[in-house]
């Protein structure tokens, strides 16, 4: 079995590595100091770990072509789930890449003008303000205190720091929750 999975990702690498070169030539570019070799040999170590809802390895139950599109999805966003970027979930037979905070911060600070991004949890007994403006919100104030962290969530928010702007985006409890909802596993 580890001889037979050692071909299979030679195989699905050899695949990726040849549709990652196509793309480069057209003009892709990957993240400056991103090897893509190395997220591939780590997505690969991660990918042997994880099962599907009956607890089958993805690599059994996931088609070739769905795990050589995910590992590609991955190249192309420029993401490494060595750095809990990414991680991959079994729908069916297919493999699916799914971005994590983490990985959402990478992709937008490579963007030129962003600056920072970051997100908060607003917890009951927080002072939090906000004002919409021309359209859009606006953080005022949040104010909060470490014994606040056991309180009840009432909602969180997240900021895009750009080089001229801060975009704000709140959302509560139950928006958030209604987000969960609409995921797959819920």
């Amino acid at each position: 079995m580890a001889n037979e999975i050692a071909v299979l990702q030679k195989d699905i690498t050899d695949q990726v590595s040849g549709k990652l070169s196509e793309l480069e030539q057209s003009g892709l570019q990957l993240p400056p100091n991103y090897n893509a070799q190395n997220a591939l040999k780590s997505a690969f170590f991660k990918i042997k770990e994880v099962q599907d809802k009956n607890k089958k390895p993805a690599l059994e139950v996931c088609s070739r072509e769905s795990i050589a599109n995910t590992l590609l999805d991955m190249v192309t966003q420029g993401l490494s789930p060595a750095k809990t970027q990414c991680y991959f979930v079994v729908y069916g037979n297919q493999l699916q890449l799914n971005r994590s905070y983490f990985g959402t911060q990478a992709v937008l600070k490579r963007l030129s003008n962003v600056k920072d991004i970051w997100a908060n949890v607003i917890y009951e007994g927080d002072v939090f303000d906000y004002s919409i403006t021309d359209g859009r919100e606006r953080l005022e104030k949040h104010e909060t205190k470490f014994q606040n962290r056991d309180n009840k969530i009432l909602g969180a928010y997240a900021v895009v720091k750009t080089e001229d702007d801060e975009i704000l985006t709140v959302m509560t409890m139950k928006e958030i929750e209604a987000s969960w909802s609409q995921t797959r596993s819920g």
